[in-house]
């Protein structure tokens, strides 16, 4: 084998490794957007591409479809349902009929607040105050 052959593999695994990881930073966004707009539960979350993890438990994302230790919840476009919620994305609105937060840069306000800072987003709302 040549020199020629291993620039090529190289070359090869670095593209492979760059677009993996941008898949990964895109679900990174998408689980952020998800705690910090639509998820009811209390607490702060380490998150690395489809799972979040945090002291009340993990969050997995599976396709569209988010398992939290508050029960599941479906995206279907810009709604997100579960079984005793509903909350539709209007830009950088997270909209329910009980709650309301808008997303400004890495935080949200509403009824909750939560900082996205690096991969972790902590979250605390006005009830535990």
């Amino acid at each position: 084998m040549n020199h020629s052959y291993y620039m090529k593999l190289r070359i090869c695994l670095l593209l492979a490794i760059a677009a993996f990881s941008q898949g990964w930073a895109g679900d990174d966004e998408e689980m952020k957007d998800f705690i910090g707009g639509v998820y009811d539960g209390d607490g702060d979350f380490v998150v690395s591409g489809n799972v979040a993890v945090g002291a009340s438990g993990a969050i997995i994302k599976s396709g569209d479809t988010y398992f939290t230790p508050h029960g599941v919840y479906r995206k279907s476009g810009n709604t997100y349902n579960s079984a005793g919620r509903t909350v539709v994305r209007a830009g950088n609105s997270f909209v329910g009929y009980d709650n309301s937060q808008v997303k400004a840069g890495n935080v949200f306000v509403g009824q909750t607040t939560a900082i996205s800072s690096g991969s972790t987003i902590f979250r605390t709302s006005w009830a535990s105050r």
